[in-house]
């Protein structure tokens, strides 16, 4: 039962997630996609309905041998009724085996399932692949838009017993961005850190995450914003530490003109500022920061920068240029004046 769909009608996250729950167990599943968080957490329901005691065998495509996991998937525990096989980095099989583990796929039912975890985009074409569609479960895993990261981080706070409050969504949403495995660890440092409370404000955040970045988000807006090319790339200097986290820091940058753009149109309606406080979530100072960097930027700005980060994204993705020369081209191109 494939779940891959047109992206118009791409099924969330939670959609598929709640199919696992209830769907009857089946002999294969794929899951693949650019968010490493939901495949695991995909991955650990399936042994969930199989049972909690129920052993994992882990192997890595690329690095352990095939025989080994077919020796595994189908050879009875000698402590459990079951063994869950799991397949990872399914994207590096080559095809001879892809082939030789569709002809073995045919001989197993849902008594012991295969889980195949591939980063990126799969060619469900492809036979082993298909078949995974065909015969068992597959289902692709996007990253969050920077407008689902909130609701997720409420959803990761309760599964821990405690509740952010409104401004420390916020906040923790523009310094980790849409990166749900950062997230999740830095909600359990800030469950640790307000123990025995259980609600988070975004005071607690401020001391605990925000030595994530020493320069937010926020200040590298204010230097492009100001058109100062010389500190914004010294800010991207301090920020991009590691370019793994070129990702996440356009997510955390994104996620942070998407309010600050709301807050300006609502600001430039004549909306009072009792108003754009119950409305976007922001308050006291934190607003009226915001408010007074919206001035730098005109409508045309900001059109421009989601223009230029819709393309940064992509060449992130696809480009084998360094991400912080692609970065760093991104930030000057903001600075420039438009004629």
């Amino acid at each position: 039962m494939a779940t891959t769909k047109s992206a118009a009608a791409f099924p969330r996250p939670e959609e598929i997630l709640a199919r696992l729950e209830k769907d009857p167990l089946v002999p294969l599943y794929l899951f693949y996609g650019d968010e490493p968080f939901f495949v695991d957490r995909a991955t650990a329901l399936v042994r969930w309905r199989l049972g909690r005691t129920v052993p994992v065998r882990v192997f890595y495509a690329g690095q352990d041998a095939l025989e080994s996991l077919l020796e595994a998937w189908g050879a009875p525990s000698l402590f459990a009724a079951q063994t869950l096989v799991v397949l990872k980095n399914a994207e590096q099989l080559k095809a001879a085996e892809r082939a030789q583990l569709a002809k073995e796929a045919a001989w197993h039912d849902a008594v012991q399932p295969l889980v195949v975890c591939a980063h990126g985009r799969v060619d469900l074409t492809q036979n082993f692949f298909a078949l995974c569609a065909k015969k068992g479960f597959a289902a692709e895993f996007r990253p969050l838009f920077a407008h689902q990261v909130p609701a997720w981080a409420q959803r990761l706070a309760h599964e821990r017993g405690v509740r952010l409050r409104e401004d420390a969504i916020h906040l923790l949403s523009d310094l980790v961005g849409a990166n749900l495995c950062a997230l999740a660890m830095e909600i359990d440092k800030l469950a640790a850190f307000v123990f025995p409370q259980t609600e988070i404000p975004a005071d607690a955040v401020e001391a605990c995450t925000g030595s994530l970045y020493k320069h937010t988000v926020f200040d590298l807006a204010d230097a492009i914003g100001q058109r100062d090319r010389k500190r914004a790339c010294w800010l991207l200097q301090r920020v991009l530490v590691d370019e793994r986290g070129a990702l996440p820091i356009l997510h955390a940058l994104v996620s942070h003109f998407r309010r600050l753009w709301w807050v300006k149109e609502l600001a430039d309606s004549g909306a009072a500022e009792s108003h754009i406080e119950r409305t976007v979530g922001l308050r006291g100072n934190r607003l009226r920061a915001v408010l007074g960097q919206g001035r730098l930027y005109t409508q045309s700005d900001l059109q421009r920068f989601f223009h230029y980060t819709a393309l940064l994204d992509v060449k992130l993705k696809s480009a084998r240029t360094s991400p912080w020369a692609l970065f760093q081209a991104f930030i000057l191109q903001m600075c420039e004046r438009p004629t």
